[in-house]
């Protein structure tokens, strides 16, 4: 593979586990539920905000909180 091949794979896999994270956290708010995840070596508690909207494809993280354990 060339250089630019790996570079649009890697991109399309990040856009993938984005759009994941972004449906996954949807659902954590419908339900009004807390995400218990594990960020360079640090576990924290991802709690979305009451009646927050989110845009798909947004670039920043969704959530308003997040409390580290």
């Amino acid at each position: 593979m060339k250089e630019h091949e790996i570079l649009e794979m890697q991109r399309l896999i990040d856009e993938g586990v984005r759009k994941a994270q972004y449906r996954l956290l949807q659902r954590a708010c419908a339900a009004n539920q807390a995400l218990v995840v594990c960020r360079n070596g640090k576990i924290l508690e991802m709690v979305p905000e009451m009646g927050q909207s989110f845009q798909d494809g947004s670039a920043g993280d969704p959530l308003a909180r997040r409390k580290d354990r």
